[in-house]
């Protein structure tokens, strides 16, 4: 097995890299990298910085509006931003319930939520009930 990255993937790697240094809010970097709570507000303001690069979603099939990322520019993405002090991207919308519409939601339901989840308009929970609690 060849665990060299191919330059094409370098140069992804170096793209991402330059983007997060250029846009990631210091202020944030500095409260991933120390370990201190991070608000809403700034899961916000980073995954609105990523959807206006369109790459909130870069991840998601280009047929949903993504860019189609392999698996390997999903890790390098990931390795990078984290690298840099990015805060993790709030999965549930983007991977948890976008998944369940590309696969089984309505034509309706796929452009309208799709769309506000891969533009950060959309956010989404999980919500737990415990019997007899």
């Amino acid at each position: 097995m060849d665990l060299a990255y191919t330059p094409e993937e370098l140069a992804f790697r170096d793209e991402v890299r330059a983007c997060v240094k250029a846009h990631l809010p210091p202020d944030i970097a500095r409260k991933v990298l120390e370990h201190r709570r991070l608000e809403k507000s700034d899961y916000v303001r980073w995954q609105d910085i990523l959807a206006k690069q369109g790459w909130l979603a870069g991840h998601w099939p280009a047929e949903h509006g993504g860019l189609g990322w392999t698996p390997v520019q999903s890790h390098l993405f990931d390795e990078e931003t984290a690298a840099a002090g990015a805060p993790r991207l709030i999965p549930f919308g983007l991977n948890m319930v976008a998944p369940v519409i590309m696969a089984y939601g309505s034509a309706w339901q796929k452009e309208h939520y799709l769309a506000r989840i891969r533009t950060n308009q959309d956010w989404w929970c999980q919500g737990y009930s415990e019997p007899d609690r």
